[in-house]
């Protein structure tokens, strides 16, 4: 008897349990991946890599607050390119002091704030700034001038 309901036990918490996983291996080819360059680039100049250039590269994290708003990315008051969440643009730019001007539209579910700031561009080199959405609407940016991963 005791060995029944150990059975019939055994059985109704296999018949609860959920679906064995199985491993389908498919092709690198065949997997869509997240675009991870803007799909708004506005001024393919800009973008496009040049001898003797520095390179800026203005990444956006995917985030639960601001998730509907775009980011307009101008470099020395040229617009360059829109982002939204979990996109980046590379800015290829002389060297020197170039201006760097982010800003997030005033779209439906976004108020507009603007973030400006000085960034020295040296030959050669890359430059990481990383884009997010504070909670009191501000935009919080954060730039690694050794090109390194930004802290999380």
């Amino acid at each position: 008897m005791r060995s029944r309901g150990i059975a019939v036990l055994a059985v109704s918490l296999a018949a609860c349990a959920p679906a064995v996983p199985v491993l389908v291996v498919t092709p690198r080819a065949e997997i869509s991946e997240v675009a991870t360059t803007s799909s708004q680039v506005e001024n393919a100049a800009v973008v496009k890599p040049r001898e003797g250039t520095g390179a800026i590269v203005v990444a956006r994290d995917y985030q639960w607050t601001g998730t509907g708003c775009t980011y307009d990315i101008a470099l020395d008051d040229q617009h360059v390119a829109g982002l939204r969440p979990g996109e980046q643009v590379t800015l290829y730019a002389e060297p020197g002091k170039r201006a760097i001007r982010i800003s997030a539209r005033g779209e439906e579910r976004c108020d507009p704030s603007i973030v400006e700031f000085a960034l020295p561009v040296i030959q050669h080199t890359t430059q990481k700034v990383r884009v997010r959405h504070t909670a009191g609407a501000a935009l919080k940016v954060e730039v690694n001038p050794y090109g390194g991963a930004l802290p999380p």
